[in-house]
């Protein structure tokens, strides 16, 4: 997703798997407009395969697949402020303590939301919203075709807070206390945080499929790795992370504090399958592109 990038440029174009195709661009009648199944709104985007409402807070609090018949939120999608102050080794350590607490606050309002794409290959909803010293421009879009499978949030950040790791959390009506990382060629199952193994990574993609096994949701990046999970039902994916000083730093590390300040864009993405497209579904993962 680019902001210069408007819907009049864009067009669904069909790839081959490890392959490309050639496109130009020649005179023709604008009036020939593909029929889409798109529709956006300040409140609600809606594609072929997900509908999503967005509340006042400006967060997403419902994403519904129509294929697969599911809501996957069981609350809304929120970006949230865990406080982090690790004993020792602050630019790189976490510490278990500061881990078990709830995060100290969310971006939140107020919201200004406007809708900033609204054509037949891709709709988009932009929010703006300032939280602790800093200002976040979130876009969530949904598209046509095989890029519609999935739901996509670019992010802009002009970052100045203090002591505080930015997740985005996403608290699922799947649960299961294991999860599944992507680790380049392969994968690794883990479950909740415990004292040694809290902040973990993953290449690409994790993912929650539901004890039942009847549907699972993914969480997508293209450039973000480290990611949580505090419970059965809830992935968090870590985006920021400036830390605080713990009781062991003194004042060995003070220029450590303002680390990851700044502005930063980034995009992440989810989407959902059933239980027989788990580690596999193609429209989530081979055609995700950074």
């Amino acid at each position: 997703w680019s902001s210069d990038v408007c819907s009049s440029d864009l067009f669904l174009a069909k790839m081959p798997s490890v392959g490309f195709a050639v496109y130009d661009v020649r005179p023709g009648d604008s009036s020939a407009s593909a029929a889409s199944e798109l529709k956006v709104s300040e409140t609600s985007l809606e594609n072929a395969r997900y509908r999503l409402a967005i509340d006042a807070n400006g967060d997403v609090s419902s994403i519904y697949d129509k294929r697969i018949k599911q809501e996957l939120l069981a609350s809304p999608a929120r970006l949230a402020l865990q406080t982090e102050h690790p004993f020792d080794w602050p630019a790189w350590n976490m510490d278990w303590s500061d881990q078990q607490k709830p995060p100290r606050a969310y971006v939140s309002g107020p919201a200004t939301i406007r809708v900033v794409e609204n054509g037949p290959v891709r709709v988009a909803v932009e929010v703006t919203r300032e939280t602790e010293d800093s200002k976040y421009v979130q876009t969530v879009s949904l598209s046509a075709g095989d890029a519609g499978n999935r739901v996509e949030f670019g992010n802009i950040v002009d970052w100045k807070t203090k002591a505080a790791a930015l997740k985005a959390t996403f608290p699922l009506t799947a649960a299961n206390p294991e999860a599944t990382y992507n680790w380049g060629l392969g994968t690794v199952g883990r479950g909740n945080n415990e004292p040694v193994k809290f902040e973990v990574a993953s290449h690409q993609w994790f993912d929650l499929t539901d004890k039942s096994g009847a549907y699972g949701v993914t969480v997508l990046s293209d450039c973000k790795i480290g990611s949580d999970k505090p419970d059965d039902n809830t992935l968090r994916l870590t985006l920021v992370y400036t830390p605080g000083l713990g009781a062991g730093n003194g004042h060995d590390y003070v220029d450590q504090i303002s680390q990851d300040w700044g502005r930063h864009s980034f995009k992440y993405g989810l989407a959902s399958h059933r239980s027989e497209e788990r580690r596999v579904g193609k429209e989530c993962r081979s055609r995700w592109s950074p």
